[in-house]
């Protein structure tokens, strides 16, 4: 629920906005003050989102309140309401805040009160990969708009439903456009909940992109001339030709129904590190579905396999990153390298309320052990 402050000394004019502006379905509500002294002590209470304020009040005027405010909430949004002439009113405001002239039409006042608020809705996001934040957006089926700004390029990206509908950068738009901006490293992300129109929308899926858009990425710095790979029917999600080793069929399946004797455990899949798709399942528990949430999953947690292990050769260390453990309030999410853990890697969703962590760890190092064991060396060049 979003907060309109209201300040008049008026108790008509209060009353009226009140009613007017006042729109529980879109999550808005209105507090009222009658001066400036009142409205700091409800701003030193309360959250506020935005400020209408009357310039003509006794005791403290809307002129004192605005210096107030751009002292101590310079990023609050402010409309004036005022019956002075508009040259005045810019000079003494020096055109600072939007400025609405008495009488005025409430609708419209509502209307472009509703945009300040779906800008204000924005955060700034840091020490987090982009593919990662991406996939998170998926999972969450977020509808935002995100700013990316790397190396003094800018772009911006629009999810509707945790769907990348659409990207513009520079003379890109589209698809190009997000298969650009998905390879951007140190990226600096900006978030508001608010997705415009796009013409045309992306068809592809976010795993296709952003695998798509890393291969484009190597044949770049290789010297090889790109050629782009068509997404799949439908906009369903690609899988890359694998040239790297694998478990066979069989014994992959016969270790991933090992995980049914896991108290407590959910769903086990192996995972490829480099894509972060799912290479091959085990469904343990009814009513767990894959599903994309499952998927969504498997790549965020590639992606910070990946950034770990970057990590630690950065800093000069030789162990192995074995194991990430992931909690929230119902689930762990185990995922433990199979070998070195740079091909694939094993995920075990566990219930946290009928699940031994501890045993389900010991387990899974079982599990990975007859995995590797099934797995042939890769061929000789």
């Amino acid at each position: 629920m979003k907060t309109v402050l209201v300040v008049d000394d008026e108790p008509s004019v209060l009353f009226a906005l009140s009613e007017g502006l006042s729109d529980r379905r879109r999550g808005v509500k209105v507090a009222t003050a009658a001066s400036g002294v009142e409205a700091i002590s409800l701003l030193e209470a309360e959250r506020v989102d935005l400020v209408l304020t009357d310039l003509r009040m006794p005791e403290m005027d809307g002129f004192e309140l605005l210096a107030y405010l751009r002292r101590n909430f310079a990023g609050l949004p402010v409309i004036v309401m005022t019956a002075l002439s508009g040259d005045e009113t810019a000079d003494r405001l020096d055109g600072a805040v939007e400025c609405f002239t008495k009488p005025f039409n409430v609708p419209d006042l509502k209307a472009r009160i509703g945009e300040l608020l779906a800008q204000r809705v924005k955060g700034r996001v840091e020490n987090i990969t982009l593919p990662s934040f991406l996939q998170l957006l998926e999972l969450e089926r977020k509808t935002c708009t995100l700013v990316i700004r790397s190396l003094g390029r800018s772009g911006r990206l629009f999810f509707r439903g945790g769907r990348l509908v659409g990207a513009e950068t520079g003379d890109l738009s589209g698809q190009p456009a997000a298969l650009e901006i998905v390879t951007w490293e140190d990226a600096d992300i900006e978030i508001s909940d608010v997705c415009p129109p796009v013409e045309p929308e992306i068809e592809a899926g976010l795993s296709f992109l952003l695998m798509e858009g890393m291969r484009l990425q190597d044949e770049r710095e290789s010297g090889q001339p790109p050629h782009r790979a068509a997404p799949p029917p439908g906009g369903g999600e690609a899988r890359p030709p694998r040239r790297r080793r694998t478990a066979a069929r069989g014994p992959v399946a016969e270790a991933l129904k090992r995980g049914r004797a896991i108290k407590g455990a959910l769903r086990l899949v192996l995972v490829d590190t480099e894509t972060g798709m799912i290479s091959d399942s085990a469904g343990i528990a009814d009513g767990v579905p894959l599903g994309a949430e499952m998927a969504a999953m498997a790549g965020a947690l590639a992606e910070l396999l990946r950034e770990q292990r970057r990590a630690l050769r950065q800093t000069g260390g030789d162990e192995a990153l074995e194991e990430v453990l992931l909690t929230t309030s119902e689930r762990y999410y185990i995922a433990r390298g199979l070998g070195s853990g740079e091909e694939h890697f094993l995920l075990l969703v566990l219930d946290r309320h009928h699940g031994n962590l501890a045993r389900a760890q010991l387990d899974l190092v079982s599990i990975e052990r007859s995995l590797e064991m099934a797995t042939p060396a890769p061929p000789q060049s």
